[in-house]
């Protein structure tokens, strides 16, 4: 699967963005940073995005210190406005220490959010190894996290097959530096999803660069 990315201050970008792909993928991560974890922020303010009227699920993908305390606040929303269908059912954790691991992985499963971790290129996978029950994807950061459009680190994609080698059952993601050179050779890897953000939304026409994604993904 593509998985468009949007990394924005801008709630209205958001759902801008959001309404430009939303009827060509079943889901769309949105970056959280919130200056702590990785020096950068983006938009934070997850309850607004209960404002979404879209067909596509939103994951999220939390570049934050304490991961648990997003998805509370978002799930408190939720029980707030008593919603029934939730925009947000995916949140994604960069790897953090482990009581904040633990937390966020309680949360998840207490409000039937699924779980993911993404680790960057610098992180051994062995790492994953004493959680892989508690996720239920893992997303490889293809670049040095914070910003779209950073240069893509080859050396990914080996780790990628071999984890996939190793654990052919757990879903598998990469996010960042994907374009319409590399992602051949990304997809060689056995990688499940592909989440592509700058390559889509930092040209002049969007839905057609991702239809041209959505066909190299058919054709392979």
């Amino acid at each position: 699967m593509i998985i468009p990315a949007i990394l924005e201050k801008d709630f209205s970008e958001i759902q801008k963005r959001i309404g430009v792909v939303e009827d060509l993928s079943k889901e769309v991560q949105v970056d959280v940073l919130d200056n702590t974890l990785i020096k950068e922020e983006t938009f934070t303010d997850l309850p607004k995005l209960n404002e979404l009227d879209t067909s596509a699920n939103i994951s999220i993908h939390l570049m934050v210190e304490k991961p648990a305390d997003f998805v509370e606040k978002y799930e408190k929303s939720c029980l707030d406005m008593a919603i029934k269908k939730k925009v947000v059912n995916t949140f994604i954790t960069q790897f953090v220490n482990e009581g904040d691991l633990n937390s966020f992985f309680d949360v998840c499963e207490k409000f039937n959010y699924i779980s993911g971790i993404s680790i960057n290129y610098d992180q051994d996978s062995s790492l994953l190894k004493p959680i892989l029950e508690r996720i239920s994807l893992v997303q490889f950061m293809g670049v040095i996290p914070g910003k779209q459009g950073n240069k893509f680190i080859p050396e990914v994609i080996q780790k990628i097959s071999i984890f996939k080698e190793e654990f052919p059952n757990i879903k598998t993601q990469i996010d960042g530096g994907v374009n319409k050179q590399n992602i051949y050779e990304i997809l060689k890897s056995g990688v499940d999803n592909v989440v592509v953000g700058s390559a889509i939304f930092n040209t002049s026409n969007p839905k057609d660069e991702m239809l041209e994604f959505l066909k190299i993904l058919e054709e392979r």
